[in-house]
């Protein structure tokens, strides 16, 4: 069973990458990192030294700062703003052909709308603190029909991801699942994007830890992407999460019991570490090791 490591930890530093080389099978390119060290990646997988199974757009030689870029503006109706977006993924679904990888990793977008942000915020704050309690009913109520206004958002990410698989046939796209109730797509809407775009190329991408905040909140059980989306899962970001919801620990430095989570999932799903970068190289190889042992076990 292949097991991929996500760059996000190395925080654009070779010298962390090299750290790890030895523990994993395969590395996901994310999106921290600059000009120079996606060309060292290239140069690394092009010699053989470092397999890169995904991708995690916004990367590759074209990005030019430091800090993550993800693609805030796919789901906009601002057609300049996201054609942006758009051209930055082109460019990384292209990179990610000439390092050898079989996927693209992708959000799809937010919904820019304060009042329902700040909602969210507030009942994530209150749920964390004192939990599903009854007084919170009305507020999760209000939050699920406000959000419910925004359908209308999957039209321009029709729209972004068509001009994606048309474009690479040859490159898996992948949205992932998110962590923010405002944030696109919500399991109705990727059904709704799957029937629009009947594509060989398009699927999805699992966050653990994202999916275990939205059914801690009582807002999209944790269980409903494989429920409905298993054929259409290409991989699966795995981090540990602790009872603040604060995610991408490294297995076994949260509260997540991963063992009965990763068995919903294919054995050949590309199965990704997301690690913070605060995290220690010790920390980092424990975490390793004991997600390993899990998916001996699955």
């Amino acid at each position: 069973m292949s097991f991929s490591f996500s760059t996000s930890w190395t925080d654009n530093s070779i010298e962390r990458l090299h750290s790890v080389l030895p523990f994993i099978d395969a590395i996901e390119a994310s999106s921290r990192g600059d000009s120079s060290y996606f060309m060292q990646i290239q140069e690394m997988a092009l010699d053989g030294r470092l397999r890169a199974s995904s991708v995690h757009a916004v990367a590759g030689p074209h990005k030019t700062e430091t800090d993550v870029s993800y693609t805030r503006h796919f789901a906009s109706f601002d057609t300049p703003l996201q054609e942006k977006d758009i051209e930055d993924v082109l460019l990384t679904a292209e990179w990610s052909l000439t390092l050898g990888s079989k996927a693209v990793v992708i959000h799809a977008g937010r919904i820019a709308d304060e009042k329902l942000r700040n909602l969210y915020l507030l009942y994530k704050n209150k749920v964390i603190h004192h939990g599903l309690t009854p007084e919170l009913e009305d507020m999760r109520s209000e939050l699920i029909t406000m959000r419910a206004r925004y359908r209308d958002h999957i039209d321009p990410v029709t729209h972004a991801l068509e001009r994606l698989l048309k474009a690479f046939p040859d490159v898996l796209f992948c949205f992932e699942t998110r962590l923010h109730y405002y944030e696109i797509p919500l399991p109705d809407e990727a059904d709704e994007l799957f029937k629009r775009l009947p594509y060989p190329n398009l699927g999805y991408w699992h966050d653990i830890g994202h999916t275990y905040t939205l059914d801690r909140l009582g807002l999209v059980p944790m269980t409903e992407w494989q429920q409905r989306f298993k054929e259409r899962c290409i991989g699966v970001h795995i981090h540990d999460i602790d009872h603040l919801l604060n995610d991408h620990y490294p297995p076994g430095f949260g509260s997540l019991d991963l063992k009965p989570v990763l068995r919903q999932f294919h054995s050949d799903t590309l199965f990704t570490l997301e690690i913070n970068r605060r995290h220690t190289e010790d920390e980092v190889i424990q975490g390793i090791e004991s997600l390993k042992s899990d998916l001996v076990l699955i």
